[in-house]
C-alpha cells in the first residue's frame, strides 16, 4: 500500500524540481566580484563550517572573483532565532539575527531553515510560514539574492534509532511550504531531500557507522553527507561547476585541451612532455564528480609498453600503452591545491565563527560583562586573521602552470 504513495510523492518531488530549475533560470544567479555571502539558518548550515565544501565549489567556479562567505549558522535555531536568544526572549535572538545579517551587508544570502521547525508537525506549519515570511521581510532590507534551502530528509539508520517514517512526512510539508514561499518571492529554491538516497531514504539501514551514510544520528549531516548536499546547492544555483577537462596528445607532436592550455610540447618514442595550465581547478577528490566533470588524458599512437605519468616530478600513476588511450585523472597537484584551498576556508570559518560568537560571550558582552568585559578588546584582533586566510584563499583558487610528463619504462605492457 506505501508504493502508489512513493510514486505520488516521486512526481511531486519533480514537479518540485522542474519549478526550481525553471525558478533559478528566472532568477540570474551568477555570482559577481565583490559578492558578500551569508550563510543563514540551523545545524544544516552552522555544521557546514566545518566541511567547506559549499564555499569551495563557489571558489572553484568563480576563480577570478572575489568572495566573501559568513557562516551564520546557529544549531537548534529556528526562523524565529529562538537558539540566539541567549538568556533572552525569542523577540532578542530575532533582533541578534537580524543585526547579524544586515552588517555584514550581504548581496547573497543562502537560508536553510525547517528541521527543527518540522517536529511540530502541521500543526506548526501557520506559525511557521508566517515566521519565515518575517524573516524574508527583514532579509530584504539588505536587497540581496536570497536562496532558499530545504532541510534534508531523516535518515533511517536502522534500530535502536527512531523510525524516521512519520518525522519524513512532517518535513515533507515543511519542504512544500518553503517552495511555496521560495515560488510566491520569485527566490530559487534547492530541495536537499534527495541527496544520495533519493525520496525514501530506507535503503540506507544498517550499520550506523556505515561512512556511506549521510548523517551521523538521522538528521545531521556527515562529511559525506555535505559533500552531496553541497554539490547540489552548487550544481542547481551555477553553471559552470564541475567544468569538463580533457587533454589529447597525438603522435605528430600536436594536441587539443578542453579547460586547460598545453605548452612546450615535446615528443619522443621514449618521452612525452608538456607544461598545463588549467582555467578552472577540478572539484574536490572526496565529491563523486559526474562523469562529465571528469579529468581526462589521451594520448594516441603509443609504442607498446609500459608508462609512467610523473607531474612536476612526481609519479602519479603507471600503466600500458592501450590504458593511456583514455585515463581518468583522479590525483595530482591541482587536486592537492583544492584540498589545501578547502582546508584554508575551513580555517577562515573557524576564526570567523570565534569572531562573533565567543565562548565566554556572556562574560564579554552579556550581563556578567562587569566581570571580564575588559577582554571584549580582544574580539577585533581576529578580523586581520580571518583577513590573512582570505588572502590565501585568493591565492589558491587561481590555478598556476605544472608539468606533465609520460615516460616508457618497458617495452611490455604488463
Amino acid at each position: 500500500m506505501k508504493r502508489p504513495l512513493l510514486y505520488v510523492a516521486a512526481f511531486a518531488s519533480w514537479l518540485s524540481l522542474s519549478a526550481i530549475s525553471q525558478a533559478a533560470d528566472r532568477n540570474d544567479f551568477a555570482l559577481k566580484d565583490g559578492d558578500r555571502i551569508v550563510l543563514l539558518g540551523d545545524d544544516l548550515i552552522e555544521r557546514n563550517q566545518k566541511h567547506g565544501y559549499l564555499e569551495t565549489l563557489l571558489t572553484l567556479s568563480n576563480p577570478a572573483k572575489n568572495l566573501t562567505v559568513r557562516n551564520l549558522g546557529w544549531s537548534g535555531d529556528t526562523v524565529f532565532g529562538d537558539a540566539r536568544a541567549g538568556f533572552g526572549k525569542r523577540a532578542d535572538g530575532f533582533k541578534q539575527l537580524k543585526e547579524h545579517v544586515l552588517a555584514l551587508k550581504p548581496t547573497v544570502i543562502l537560508v536553510g531553515y525547517g528541521m527543527s521547525e518540522s517536529f511540530d508537525g502541521k500543526a506548526g506549519l501557520p506559525s511557521f510560514e508566517q515566521g519565515l515570511n518575517t524573516l524574508l521581510d527583514v532579509l530584504a532590507e539588505s536587497k540581496a539574492k536570497v536562496v532558499l534551502l530545504s532541510p534534508i530528509a531523516h535518515e533511517n539508520l536502522g534500530r535502536p534509532l527512531p523510525d524516521p517514517t512519520v518525522h519524513n512526512q512532517k518535513l515533507g510539508l515543511y519542504r512544500e511550504t518553503i517552495a511555496r514561499v521560495a515560488g510566491s518571492r520569485g527566490y530559487p529554491y534547492v530541495d536537499l531531500a534527495s541527496i544520495g538516497s533519493g525520496i525514501d531514504p530506507t535503503h540506507r539501514a544498517g550499520d550506523p557507522h556505515d561512512a556511506r551514510h549521510l548523517t551521523d544520528d538521522g538528521i545531521h549531516l556527515t562529511e559525506h553527507g555535505y559533500g552531496l548536499a553541497d554539490a547540489k546547492i552548487a550544481r542547481e544555483l551555477l553553471k559552470n561547476v564541475g567544468t569538463p577537462w580533457s587533454i589529447r596528445v597525438r603522435p605528430d607532436g600536436t594536441a587539443e585541451a578542453q579547460n586547460a592550455k598545453v605548452s612546450n610540447l615535446e615528443v619522443s618514442p621514449q618521452r612525452i612532455r608538456f607544461e598545463v595550465l588549467d582555467a578552472t581547478l577540478p572539484l574536490p577528490a572526496q565529491l563523486a564528480a559526474p562523469k562529465a566533470s571528469a579529468r581526462v588524458l589521451e594520448f594516441a599512437g603509443l609504442a607498446p609498453g609500459r608508462y609512467t605519468l610523473k607531474i612536476d616530478g612526481k609519479s602519479i600513476a603507471s600503466a600500458t600503452a592501450d590504458q593511456w588511450k583514455s585515463w581518468d585523472l583522479k590525483t595530482g597537484p591541482e587536486f592537492d591545491q583544492v584540498e589545501k584551498l578547502r582546508q584554508v576556508i575551513n580555517e577562515k570559518n573557524l576564526l570567523y565563527f570565534h569572531r562573533w560568537r565567543p565562548q565566554n560571550e556572556t562574560y564579554l558582552f552579556g550581563f556578567r560583562k562587569h566581570e571580564q568585559g575588559n577582554n571584549a578588546r580582544e574580539i577585533p584582533l581576529f578580523d586581520p586573521l580571518v583577513e590573512a586566510k582570505e588572502q590565501e584563499v585568493a591565492t589558491l583558487r587561481v590555478p598556476v602552470s605544472h608539468v606533465y610528463e609520460l615516460s616508457r619504462e618497458s617495452e611490455v605492457g604488463r
